[in-house]
């Protein structure tokens, strides 16, 4: 069995990057650091060896289309599954082996994926997610495996001779959404995605969290916000992978983001430029980088 581990780095914090990688590199075979740095990152190439390879795309080319990179090379090199990582995930030492237990519960499983806490806030974990017939919601297992309707990227582990059907990551979508685009993609083509609930991994999601009583949302930069805002109205436009019912629903509650990231945000104007540029953006279906 051949597990090749993809990490996506932009301006990386290299302690990070160095503990998630010494959590993980022993139980792999190969360790692709595919690096989005504009001119490229400082010192990575120091972590270069036979079973790190660092490649430098020079350029911020989003991280859809980094993880492709390495998806490409990990099948090049003849991999059975890969594991989409942040710099900031650190892995529990059985983890691969628990976690590859997941794929046992049906042959249509591409993947798996833990839960994981969010160091900014300070809920246990995030929990699960399900598509129900009138919208999506949250649950939150103690232990078990379930069948999960979209997760993450970090700590995600994909079956490559099925990833071959359901396609790469959609690099129209450069930051964002990403993940949760190919989660939907699967589930329409009838694969399935495994939650463990066995397993629980640490990872940052945004810069910070702000608590506003009954939630804590988590806060970006007006850069992210933007792609945050246009993707999800992009998506509950045009997603051919969701129903119209649940596009109605992602659409409605994407208003949130025009709204509560310019409130929390400062400077407040700042943010409330790049969120209605992304909204504006989504509904004409302009895509890509921002330029």
């Amino acid at each position: 069995m051949n597990l090749d581990v993809i990490y996506v780095t932009y301006n990386p914090n290299l302690n990070f990057l160095e503990q998630s990688i010494n959590s993980i590199v022993r139980n792999v075979r190969k360790v692709y650091v595919v690096d989005n740095t504009p001119g490229k990152a400082k010192y990575l190439e120091n972590y270069a060896s036979d079973k790190i390879e660092v490649v430098y795309l020079n350029a911020n080319m989003g991280i859809a289309y980094a993880q492709n990179v390495g998806i490409k090379k990990s099948i090049k090199n003849g991999s059975d599954y890969v594991l989409l990582s942040d710099q900031d995930t650190i892995y529990p030492e059985d983890y691969l082996f628990d976690m590859l237990k997941s794929f046992e519960l049906s042959e249509n499983a591409i993947a798996c994926v833990p839960l994981f806490r969010d160091i900014n806030q300070k809920k246990a974990n995030e929990g699960f997610i399900r598509k129900y017939p009138f919208g999506f919601k949250k649950f939150y297992p103690a232990k078990g495996k379930y069948e999960v309707f979209q997760a993450i990227a970090s700590g995600k582990i994909i079956s490559m001779k099925l990833l071959k059907k359901v396609g790469f990551m959609n690099e129209d979508l450069f930051i964002d959404w990403v993940d949760l685009e190919w989660c939907w993609r699967a589930h329409k083509k009838g694969y399935k995605i495994i939650g463990n609930a066995d397993v629980t991994i640490t990872h940052q999601l945004g810069d910070n969290a702000k608590d506003i009583g009954f939630r804590e949302v988590n806060l970006r930069s007006p850069f992210r916000h933007y792609y945050i805002t246009r993707n999800a109205f992009y998506l509950s436009l045009q997603s051919p992978d969701l129903d119209l019912l649940h596009r109605a629903i992602l659409f409605l509650k994407s208003i949130r983001y025009i709204i509560g990231f310019p409130l929390l945000s400062k400077p407040h104007l700042t943010h409330l430029r790049y969120v209605l540029l992304g909204f504006f953006h989504g509904i004409i279906g302009k895509l890509g980088e921002l330029k």
